[in-house]
């Protein structure tokens, strides 16, 4: 072999080498992607419909999401089946207006009739300027795979009850298993 093919032979190898280094990232938030599930299609209204808004626009610092929306009071539900073990409740969240006295959000996890709250949080953007973002929330959670497990989000007004304004967005709800590292 002369000394051109070799250095060829070198240079494809060297490409080959560096294309499956840059592809492992996206290979893994590929493989992440589809071990997860977006609930936002599983969430269902307890009671008034119309509190649930689907593929609304909302902005929040320059990013715009097509996100799902609860007004104040509202509940939904979402079906927790298929998922068992360690996993993650991952979420994007964000008050919808700059106004009113805030709104309070909490999930609780409904598995055969027994409810276990697993975070609760307040939102005020009016007065807050850190909750007029998109706020990444992860929650980690232990599922014993039985088939009436749900993830329960309600939202409801602030201290004042003043409703105007409670509309919280959900730009991701993801639930991840969690996988052992191979």
């Amino acid at each position: 072999m002369n000394w051109k093919a070799i250095l060829s032979c070198s240079v494809c190898i060297l490409c080959i080498v560096m294309s499956v280094k840059d592809a492992a990232p996206a290979l893994q938030a590929a493989r992440s992607a589809a071990d997860s599930v977006d609930l936002t299609a599983r969430f269902v209204a307890a009671g008034n419909g119309d509190a649930l808004k689907r593929k609304y626009l909302v902005m929040r610092k320059g990013r715009r999401a097509d996100a799902t929306v609860l007004v104040a009071p509202a509940t939904v539900r979402a079906s927790l089946a298929g998922f068992g073990g360690k996993c993650n409740l991952k979420m994007l969240v964000a008050p919808a207006f700059n106004v009113g006295d805030g709104m309070q959000m909490d999930l609780t996890l409904v598995d055969a009739g027994e409810r276990r709250p697993i975070y609760s949080r307040y939102f005020d953007a009016g007065r807050k300027a850190e909750d007029r973002v998109w706020i990444s929330i992860e929650v980690p959670l232990d599922l014993h795979g039985s088939g009436d497990v749900y993830l329960e989000i309600k939202v409801s007004g602030g201290p004042q009850g003043d409703l105007v304004a409670d509309w919280l967005a959900f730009a991701e709800a993801l639930m991840a298993s969690e996988r052992t590292p191979r």
